[in-house]
Order: C-alpha cells, then sequence, then structure tokens
C-alpha cells in the first residue's frame, strides 16, 4: 500500500473558504511615502495592485494593524481589524468595508446576469 494511504490524515481544510490578502499599516505608510499611492484619493485593491503592495486581489483585502500610520488615507476594504480602524482614524482618514461579491464586483470581475422575470 502507498505510503500517502498509510499515513493518517487529520483535520478538515474547508475547499471553498475565503482567502485574504492581508496589508499591514506599515506597508501602507511606505508606499505612501515613496509616492506609490495616493493620499488625495480612495484607496481600494485595485489601487494596491497598481502600487505592487500586491499582486492579485483573491476574496479581499484585510487591513492589519501592524505598526503606525502618519498618511490621512480613505481605504475600501473587506475587512479590517478593530485597532486598524482607529489607528487609521486617528490620523485622519476613513476605512469603508465593504462585501467581497461587492467588492468583485465592482472591480469587473463578476458579471451580473440581468434576467427580467417578465420574459
Amino acid at each position: 500500500m502507498p505510503i500517502h494511504m498509510r499515513i493518517p490524515k487529520r483535520g478538515f481544510n474547508k475547499p471553498f473558504r475565503a482567502r485574504y490578502v492581508e496589508v499591514t499599516l506599515v506597508r501602507l505608510q511606505r508606499a505612501v511615502d515613496v509616492g506609490r499611492l495616493d493620499g488625495g484619493q480612495s484607496i481600494d485593491a485595485t489601487a494596491m495592485v497598481k502600487a505592487g503592495l500586491f499582486k492579485r486581489s483573491r476574496d479581499g483585502v484585510r487591513l492589519l494593524a501592524t505598526g503606525s500610520l502618519s498618511a490621512k488615507l480613505d481605504l475600501v476594504v473587506t475587512g479590517a481589524t478593530a485597532s486598524s480602524v482607529k489607528a487609521v482614524e486617528a490620523a485622519g482618514g476613513s476605512v469603508t468595508l465593504v462585501h467581497k461579491k461587492a467588492a468583485k464586483a465592482a472591480a469587473g470581475e463578476i458579471e451580473e446576469a440581468a434576467a427580467d422575470p417578465a420574459d
């Protein structure tokens, strides 16, 4: 019998779990300092991809409170920790949370079928 069949399997891995890209406050501050992100505009997943913070947004962006932030940023993310929201608001910015399906639809990844029930 092959070895992979003899070894016991443990736990359970959800096949369709949500995978978020994690962005820290330090990475956002570095991108602003270098000039890759503009603090005057609303910053969403597509702006972060263009700035080179990550390659693709997967199921959304989650904001983590590692480090500090001094730039005023208006962020649109899928999830954020309470301490990261406090840090952004203390710097004068704002955090808007959106549902992951709404974020993908806004990015053009999901085409909504406009089926008319009258037809």
